[in-house]
């Protein structure tokens, strides 16, 4: 009976790898901070020409941000809104802005995604890449002792949500971008290799921040993985 349970779940993992082209996950990094985030209003430096849209896409950019930087206060300046129809009722929201970390007189540079909905104007969880934006920005050597603890940072939230399958990842494709004096950008492209349950592409978005020496968001995909 044990036996037959087991490659029963063998199956149910290799089909869900096969059938599932993306599947994105987003690692826990660290523990919130007990003292609740300031997020002052964002300072819009341009419109869509459409008010409600404008501030219901800055509010999910910010609250979003807050959330994902871990930081206990964060100023954001959206400076632009690129609006697509993607539907009658939908719009495809993208652009970029910055941000200030706490009392950081630094300002790091961000691009968003999200769908705003025209009927209850409102706007779904965004999808943000941090970095890729400010001139400042330069590619550096890639740390090793980072790459590892991108790994098996990676290997252990696959595990957890697959099941124990002892996942490993090979990344041959990787590179840093340092995003002034606090953040890397660590972009990396591989495989992810379930064992006998087979492989599939992964492709992983990471921030190091060096200032706290800690993580501040961990982002991979499963699937066909397309350009950067």
């Amino acid at each position: 009976m044990t036996r037959r349970r087991r490659s029963t779940r063998v199956l149910l993992l290799a089909a869900c790898l096969a059938t599932v082209p993306v599947l994105a996950q987003s690692a826990p990094i660290a523990t919130p901070p007990t003292v609740q985030p300031t997020v002052p209003a964002p300072q819009r430096l341009a419109t869509s020409g459409d008010e409600a849209l404008d501030n219901a896409v800055a509010a999910v950019v910010v609250a979003a941000l807050a959330e994902q930087m871990n930081t206990p206060s964060i100023a954001v300046a959206i400076e632009s809104f690129d609006v697509v129809i993607a539907s009658v009722r939908d719009r495809t929201v993208s652009g970029q802005g910055r941000m200030r970390l706490g009392d950081d007189a630094e300002w790091i540079g961000f691009r968003f995604t999200t769908l705003y909905d025209t009927t209850f104007a409102s706007a779904g969880y965004p999808r943000i890449m941090i970095g890729g934006v400010s001139a400042g920005e330069r590619e550096v050597p890639n740390d090793s002792a980072l790459v590892r603890q991108l790994e098996e940072r990676v290997a252990v939230e696959l595990d957890r949500q697959f099941g124990d399958t002892g996942a490993r990842l090979q990344l041959d494709d990787i590179s840093t971008v340092e995003g002034g004096r606090r953040l890397l950008r660590i972009n990396a492209a591989g495989i992810a290799d379930f064992g006998r349950n087979g492989n599939t592409p992964v492709r992983i978005e990471a921030l190091y921040d060096q200032v706290a020496n800690a993580w501040q968001r961990v982002n991979y995909e499963l699937g066909a993985v397309g350009a950067r």
